[in-house]
Parts: C-alpha cells; sequence; structure tokens
C-alpha cells in the first residue's frame, strides 16, 4: 500500500515539474526592462529628476552621469517638455515619483 502511495505521488510530482517547466519555456523572454521616458517641466534638472525617479539604492550622480550618457545632454541644457529616458537599470522598483 504505500508503494503505490509513493508512486502515486512520485507520479504526480513529475507531472507537476514537466507542466512547470513547459509553461516556463512558453513564456516568452521579454529581457530588460525599457528604460523610463519623463518629460522635463519647469524647474527640473538632472538632479531633481533622478531623486524623483531614480533607485533610492543608486547614488544620485550615478543616475544623473547615466541619464546625460543616454540623453547626450549637458546638465544646464534642459528645456520644458523636453523627455528624457532614464535608463532602466537606475529606475526606481516602480518608475513612479517618490
Amino acid at each position: 500500500m504505500r508503494r503505490v502511495r509513493r508512486r502515486r505521488w512520485g507520479a504526480l510530482a513529475s507531472v507537476a515539474v514537466a507542466v512547470w517547466l513547459l509553461s516556463a519555456a512558453a513564456r516568452p523572454d521579454a529581457g530588460p526592462p525599457p528604460p523610463l521616458v519623463v518629460e522635463v517641466a519647469y524647474g527640473d534638472s538632472l538632479w531633481t529628476l533622478a531623486r524623483r525617479y531614480g533607485d533610492p539604492a543608486q547614488d544620485v550622480r550615478e543616475v544623473v552621469t547615466a541619464m546625460m550618457r543616454a540623453n547626450s545632454i549637458a546638465p544646464g541644457r534642459l528645456q520644458p517638455g523636453q523627455r528624457l529616458l532614464i535608463p532602466s537599470a537606475y529606475v526606481s522598483g516602480n518608475g513612479m515619483a517618490r
């Protein structure tokens, strides 16, 4: 009786693992998340945008540098209405303002 139960549980576990593997293989690889696009408002600077949208675990200077590289801009060249990319590696978990 115990052997039968063990075989049933073993078969059930094998089926569960197979289903899990097939479902994982069926999902497309999403790759890295896209960068966050923000619109510059009057009075915004790279520093304020980095603090607002950047990952709090990252140094703000690193986020600002990454934004300057991604957008090929200098710190004093922001214009209201301009759209900036914040690389996904530097965006806070939810991508929203804190």
